[in-house]
Parts: structure tokens; sequence; C-alpha cells
């Protein structure tokens, strides 16, 4: 039978993590019996190691995997289908774990709750495939190998987090998983491709201070209106991370974005994309055909803009403000919703077409308090409403055609000059 775990375990297990925040695992410690169960089934190596091979005559509840048998063997493996259709069990639990969980080990088990706490674990193939009734998944103090499809379609409106964790989450790890919620906190993980496509029951994805690289396609078709959410973190987003999402909100916070060419592409209901503090880098398209008449704000951030990142976007409004905002031809290309765009940066660059045939576009305002900026031909073209625009002093290149086509009565102040769109057709010097 299962041991009572002592206050004195819990501090032992406390200080072996070390290299981690103790915050975290005495948490987990306080929380979760972390007394090896007995009664589980050993197949012996003959080299001092040994496989976790059934559950044997163990009754627990609560799971706990031992690191040796009783015999005194290193467990090194728990074998391919060992716990596979796993009953009467709430929760497993992996402490501080060197080996390996081979294919199907937990496969379509019933229990509820999963922790894996430290160790450096490798969770093969299909591990925990279709485990449906988890409900919490936590992941604490490990540096995990977490190969393809060893989650493929576990969850029931699950919560996944990810604390003080490095390694690789492998491809299609978590796809068609019934998640709702997964946090990335003090992490540094590289998502594989296609590795949560498809949970489409997801509300709610956080990278907290951690550093995060998705690969093609690792978020293709998730949520159900989520709100990503990014803050203190350095995030890669390879080609099409996020694409056709559910999202409703992205909001990043003092955080290093890379965006790959369609890494949001055609996720239309999204209301709100909030940047602050932050450093943004984006590839070609990467928001392409976003929003559902949209509030982009960027505040206080430094901005690359590739080639048409936000074309065909449904905004309501942009603003951008911070150290620069360079953006490539036709950022904001054929934004049909788009009323307001106010730029206030110390170096702005506007490409060409950059905000061209924007047909509700009534009002731009850029660096009216000063700053550099430059403005190649045909930026707003054919904004057919365009009845004010205003400039400050630092403006150092105006290319040609760039308001033609736009209202009849288009104001332009320049500098506190005024101007018509005729006038400065052939562009300023």
């Amino acid at each position: 039978m299962k041991k009572v775990m002592t206050i004195i375990l819990a501090l032992v297990l406390a200080f072996s993590f070390s290299a981690f925040p103790v915050w975290a695992t005495e948490e987990a410690s306080a929380e979760i019996d972390l007394t090896p169960s007995e009664g589980l089934e050993f197949e012996s190596n003959g080299d001092g190691t040994c496989t976790v091979v059934g559950i044997g005559v163990c009754t627990d509840t609560d799971l706990v995997i031992p690191t040796q048998s009783p015999a005194g063997d290193t467990v090194t493996l728990i074998a391919p289908k060992a716990f596979q259709y796993l009953e009467d069990v709430d929760s497993v639990t992996l402490a501080n774990y060197e080996y390996t969980v081979d294919e199907g080990a937990f496969q379509y088990g019933e229990f509820e709750t999963l922790n894996i706490i430290g160790g450096t674990p490798v969770l093969g193939k299909y591990a925990f495939y279709d485990c449906e009734d988890l409900t919490d998944i936590q992941l604490t103090d490990s540096t995990l190998e977490i190969v393809e499809y060893a989650f493929q379609g576990c969850g029931d409106d699950a919560t996944v987090t990810f604390t003080n964790c490095t390694g690789t989450i492998g491809e299609e790890a978590f796809q068609y998983g019934g998640l709702l919620s997964m946090t990335f906190s003090g992490c540094k993980m590289e998502i594989d491709k296609y590795a949560f496509y498809d949970c489409e029951d997801l509300t709610d994805i956080q990278f907290l201070d951690s550093e995060i690289m998705a690969q093609d396609y690792a978020f293709q078709g998730c949520g159900d209106s989520a709100a990503l959410v990014m803050t203190g973190s350095t995030v890669e987003l390879e080609k099409e991370a996020f694409q056709y999402c559910d999202l409703d909100s992205l909001t990043a916070d003092e955080t290093e974005i890379t965006l790959g060419e369609y890494a949001f592409y055609d996720c239309e209901d999204l209301t709100s994309i909030l940047f602050t503090n932050s450093t943004v880098e984006a590839d070609e398209y990467a928001f392409q055909g976003c929003g559902d008449k949209a509030v982009v704000e960027m505040t206080d951030c430094s901005v690359k803009l590739d080639e048409g990142v936000f074309k065909y976007c449904s905004l309501a409004s942009f603003s951008a403000s911070g150290e620069e905002f360079i953006a490539d031809e036709s950022v904001l290309y054929s934004c049909e919703d788009l009323e307001t765009v106010v730029i206030d940066s110390e170096k702005v660059e506007l490409g060409e077409y950059a905000l061209s045939n924007c047909p509700d576009l009534a009002s731009v305002s850029v660096c009216t308090g000063g700053g550099e900026v430059s403005i190649d031909d045909r930026a707003f073209q054919y904004c057919e409403n365009l009845a004010e625009v205003v400039i400050g002093d630092g403006l150092t290149e105006l290319g040609r055609y760039v308001f033609n086509g736009c209202a009849e009565g288009l104001v332009i102040t320049l500098a506190g000059a005024q101007y018509t769109a005729d006038a400065l057709e052939d562009g300023l010097d």
C-alpha cells in the first residue's frame, strides 16, 4: 500500500530541483503526494535497470510511478501499452524521471490528472493518446521531449500548464486535443509542426516569461473565441503558425515577437491586437485577411512590417508609437473598414501602396509631435473618403501620386502648411 508522504520528503524533493525556482516545486509538493506507489509489475534488464510493465496488484487511485523497483533496479522505461485502458485511477504522477514512456503506455486511460515533475522524460508516440477524461495536465521543472502524437486526442476541457520547462513538443503531439487553456510560464520550448493543430476548444493561450519557437502550422485551426497573451517573452512564430485560428484577441507586453509568413492568416474573428513595449517583426502577409473591425494598437514599440502584413484585413483603427515604424509596400492595402490611422514614432517609413485602396479611411496623422517621415509612391492612392492627412515637420520624402484618387476635398497638412492632392501629385522634395 501507498505510504503517507512526510514533510521531510516534500522538503527533499523541493531542494532536488535547485536548478529551477524553488517556489514552483514547493507548491507542487504541497499539493501532490509523491510517495511511490507499491504493487506495480517490473521486469529486470539484468544490468541494474528495469522496465515498468503493468499495474500489477497496485490499487492506488493516485498512481505515482517509482524511479526504482522493489529490487533496487533503476527504472529506464515504461513499456509499450503498460497502462493501456487504465481504470479506477484519478491521477498519474511521474516525478524526477530520466526514462522513456514508450509507445501507447497510457493510451485510452481514464484518469483525470497528469503530473510530470522534474527529470528529463521522453514521452513516446501515443503515450497518452486519447486519454479523453484528462482535465488537468501539469508539466513542471522538467526537460521534456514530447514525441509526435504523444497527447493526440487528449483532454476534456483540459488545462495544460508548462512551468519552468525546457525541451521540444513534437509534430501533432496535442493534435485534436480537447484543451480549454494552455500556459507556458518560465519555459524555453520548441513547438513542432501541427503540435496543437485543431484544438478547437481553446479559449486561453499564454506565453509568460518564456522563449517560444513555434514551427509551421503549430497552432493552425485552434481556438474558440480565444485570447492569446504574450508577456515578458521572446516568441518566434513560423509560417502559418496560427492560420485559420478562432482568436478574439492578441495581446503582447514587453515581448520580442517575430512572425513568419501568414502567421495569423485569416483569423477573421480578431477584434483586438494590442502590443505594448515590444519589438515586432512580421514577414509577408502575417495578418492578411484578419479581423472583425479590429482595433490595432502598437504602443511604445519598435515595428518592422514586411509586404502586405495587414492586407485585406477588417480593421477599424490602427495606431503605432515608439522607436520606429517601418512598413513595406501594401502593408495595409485594401483594409475596407479602416477609418483612422495614427502613427507617432521617432522614425516612420511607409512603402509603396502602404495604405492604398482603403475606401473608409477618413483621417491619417503621422508624427505630428515630431519624428522622421518617409512616404513612398501611391501610399494613400484611391482612399476615396480620405478627408484629412496631417504630417509633422520631419517629412524627408514624399513620393509620386501618394494621394491620387482620394476625396476631392482632401486637406493635406505638411509641417503646418496646407496642400491639395493635385499640388503634391509629383511628390515633394
